[in-house]
């Protein structure tokens, strides 16, 4: 091989990744594939992503004052709750991040009214948002004060039962055509490299995928049941929350 065909074949080994080919070697299933397992083709990804999309958002938004509650799995604190509006009796909103029983419900509407309160499902959640007519943020955008909203519910399908789950793959073909958010809220949180043995909570690439395609600038879920901050590695901040908390974003 001349010097030549080197750097010719060089520059098109660097210039295969676009978001045509990216999505198309994501989306596709190889027959020894686990789909409730670790795949390899999602790990340590990022890199790429950020060479195609660039960095995430950094202006910023109009702040929001919210009321974050997750995974109280029919253990909400009702005088907690009480105590948390209190203090920020002026909260714009109340986002429900899933995994919430009947009696959780009940005692949240005791308290915020039905209009201020926009929701997902976990993956050990009924159909709450539609027995009790809440706010359905799963797949669909709001705007509120400037600021666009969106959610997608459940969680990684680790196992082949019915709960509100995808594949790797289900997730990044649900968002991947989505308008772009300011938020985006999830039940579960972005791929984790670090959870390889951890099936059922490594994270949906999907999120990821659209977090870096769409700049995201916030990611906020639930589902890990552990409270933290990370910054990806093209700038969309990531926070996980459990149980009940107020935040202000902007």
């Amino acid at each position: 091989m001349n010097i030549f065909d080197f750097f010719k074949k060089k520059i098109i080994k660097e210039k295969i990744d676009t978001k045509e080919s990216l999505e198309s070697e994501y989306l596709t299933i190889n027959k020894n594939d686990n789909i409730y397992g670790f795949q390899k083709k999602f790990y340590m990804q990022e890199e790429r992503l950020l060479k195609v999309f660039g960095n995430a958002n950094t202006n910023n938004i109009d702040r929001l004052k919210l009321i974050i509650i997750a995974d109280t799995h029919n253990a909400l604190n009702e005088e907690e709750l009480i105590n948390v509006l209190k203090l920020h009796y002026d909260y714009d909103l109340c986002i429900l991040l899933g995994d919430h029983s009947d009696n959780d419900i009940m005692k949240i509407l005791n308290n915020i009214p039905k209009e201020k309160i926009y929701a997902l499902l976990g993956n050990h959640d009924g159909n709450y948002i539609q027995n009790y007519e809440l706010n359905n943020l799963n797949g669909n955008m709001f705007t509120i004060k400037n600021t666009n909203i969106l959610g997608i519910e459940g969680s990684f399908k680790y196992k082949p039962v019915k709960f509100p789950s995808f594949t790797q793959e289900e997730s990044i073909s649900f968002l991947k055509d989505l308008p772009r958010a300011d938020i985006l809220f999830s039940h579960d949180g972005p791929f984790d490299n670090e959870r390889v043995n951890n099936p059922a909570h490594q994270g949906l690439f999907g999120i990821t995928y659209y977090l870096f395609k769409n700049k995201v600038k916030y990611n906020i879920h639930g589902h890990i049941h552990e409270d933290y901050n990370k910054t990806l590695l093209n700038g969309t901040k990531e926070m996980s929350l459990f149980g009940i908390h107020y935040i202000e974003i902007d």
